[in-house]
């Protein structure tokens, strides 16, 4: 099957999951169609993108290993069979369809993993997200700097950008994200617990969260997976109101609306 049309699947059965243990397989399905992509990119001619599918492979399997936490209860994987969607990858087919639709699968697996970890109840739960968000995050990167290879391979980079500035009327300028009010969380293990797993150096991983975390909002379906959130709206980062975009392919990536 095209890479392109198991990655679209991905993403659906991911806006799917109702449960913990679902969430968490196909994000780790994600991470191991990341690497099957990674592996095919870095048997290519091209020394610049094979060097950065080998890269990709490398991210994806930590991260797959980040991600396997009682998988084997889970019900997305029935009908898989044993090398899950990665086991029926054919063919890459154009890339730059292929390496967009994948960085926004991994956008996805990452907002998804911060919502699971704000209402996590457990510290394996907690670490097992903040551990798979850090991951991702490296994978969607080089993601990113394949999508950038081809289309300098192309020569569409160059173009993009010496083209000019498309003059006309002015338009209502439109506020960017940047200039959109953000709800800045402070994620940490459950209290009331032992902090059993505390990294050296966590750094990489709190900018992971911030990045991710700054472009989603909290989805009511998966705060009632992993923990309830009080009356007040402590412990969860979204305002009442937030909505589902279910099965429409856009996924938990753009879970709940604006804050």
């Amino acid at each position: 099957m095209e890479a392109l049309r198991l990655i679209k699947t991905a993403r659906h059965a991911l806006a799917e999951a109702r449960n913990v243990p679902d969430v968490l397989a196909e994000a780790r399905q994600a991470a191991l169609l990341t690497e099957a992509v990674g592996a095919r990119l870095a048997e290519l001619d091209d020394g610049e993108l094979a060097g950065l599918g080998q890269q990709l492979a490398e991210a994806s399997s930590h991260a797959a290993g980040c991600l396997d936490h009682s998988s084997g209860d889970s019900s997305a994987l029935l009908g898989l069979g044993v090398g899950g969607r990665a086991g029926r990858l054919t063919e890459i087919g154009a890339l730059p369809p292929v390496l967009a639709e994948l960085g926004a699968l991994l956008r996805d697996v990452g907002e998804t993993l911060v919502v699971l970890a704000c209402g996590a109840d457990t510290e394996s739960l907690y670490w097992t997200c903040i551990d798979g968000v850090d991951a991702g995050a490296d994978c969607k990167d080089l993601v990113a700097r394949l999508g950038q290879a081809v289309r300098q391979a192309a020569g569409e980079y160059e173009r993009e950008q010496a083209e000019p500035a498309v003059t006309g009327p002015p338009s209502k300028p439109q506020a960017s994200e940047e200039d959109r009010p953000l709800l800045v969380l402070r994620l940490g293990p459950p209290p009331g617990r032992s902090e059993a797993r505390a990294p050296d150096d966590c750094s990489s991983a709190r900018s992971a969260v911030t990045e991710v975390s700054s472009s989603c909002s909290c989805s009511n379906r998966l705060f009632g997976m992993a923990g309830t959130a009080d009356a007040s709206g402590a412990g969860c980062c979204c305002t009442a109101g937030a909505s589902d975009q279910g099965s429409d392919m856009s996924g938990p990536l753009r879970i709940g609306s604006a804050v």
